[in-house]
């Protein structure tokens, strides 16, 4: 899948601090509408928006100390009543949202799940973009956790903070980052840092990964779908049949006997059978095509992001 990515570095002498950020990757496929008797339905599943990369330097932003936190079970990972911690860091984030006048994120398992990847992938292999030299981008990532997503987004920081306040307050005085942070498509939030070394010094990997899960727009009834293939294939056996009929009862060598009368009978029972069903298959479309505006509807309030 195609990715947007807009990354925002900057590298100081040390104390080091950099920041990173990933502008929303939207799930740009639409369901299609169907035509028609013979119907053709499309997976509402397919590929994201390509969105031109940009790269711009952070300025200001200074580190405050070198020293290591006090690590966890897993080295480097730290406890939930650290600084660093996904709850404090979670914690710092819906503040600066509520403070603006929006709704909380909600903390969401699998977000976090691949934030750990990216954190953890980031210390071991040393680098700092959002695409790994693997060739993995955060919505990689959500595709790997099982997060079905219709817009994700990405901030990254490096640095010796000193806890969740100092990094939130970095990431805020970034445009990109706080438009992130501030973002009104997202309902979700997973957060992880860990503590390695980058270029010979002990630092913290942090990531925020955003979202929102595809169930936040209506659902496309599946059923519903496959009874419009279903019906689909028996209209077609029906014309068949029909067609066959109407030729032996239009052949002028057909005697005009007790059989025939039969065949007059079986056309015009198929017939009542297939009209039925064209009606039928008619309302079926009608019903899944208005679910596919309204999911489509809901779709593309995502394909812009919102501050």
């Amino acid at each position: 899948m195609l990715k947007s990515i807009l990354s925002l570095s900057i590298m100081a002498a040390f104390g080091l601090l950099v920041f990173a950020l990933l502008l929303p990757v939207q799930a740009n496929n639409l369901a299609q509408k169907v035509l028609g008797q013979v119907i053709t339905v499309n997976d509402a599943v397919g590929v994201s928006t390509p969105v031109t990369a940009i790269s711009k330097a952070i300025s200001g932003v200074i580190s405050k100390g070198t020293d290591a936190l006090v690590a966890t079970d897993t080295p480097g990972t730290p406890k939930d009543n650290s600084p660093m911690s996904q709850v404090n860091i979670i914690d710092a984030t819906n503040i600066e949202r509520v403070k603006a006048g929006l709704q909380p994120l909600k903390t969401n398992a699998k977000l976090a799940a691949s934030a750990k990847i990216k954190a953890e992938d980031m210390a071991k292999n040393q680098y700092f973009e959002h695409t790994s030299p693997s060739g993995k981008t955060v919505a990689d990532l959500g595709d790997q956790v099982g997060y079905d997503y219709v817009v994700m987004g990405e901030n990254l920081a490096l640095g010796n903070f000193d806890g969740a306040a100092e990094v939130l307050d970095a990431w805020m005085k970034s445009p990109g980052h706080r438009a992130n942070i501030l973002n009104t498509s997202y309902q979700d939030i997973g957060v992880y840092a860990v503590q390695g070394t980058y270029q010979g010094r002990t630092v913290w990997f942090a990531v925020q990964h955003f979202g929102t899960e595809r169930g936040v727009c209506p659902a496309l009834s599946a059923s519903l779908k496959n009874s419009i293939g279903t019906l689909s294939t028996k209209i077609k056996t029906e014309e068949a049949q029909i067609s066959a009929l109407r030729k032996q009862i239009e052949d002028p060598s057909h005697a005009q006997d007790q059989s025939y009368g039969i065949l007059i009978t079986q056309f015009n029972n198929l017939v009542k059978i297939y009209n039925s069903d064209v009606q039928t298959s008619q309302a079926n479309i009608s019903s899944y095509n208005k679910q596919v505006v309204a999911f489509n509807s809901c779709l593309n309030q995502y394909q812009v992001s919102k501050e």
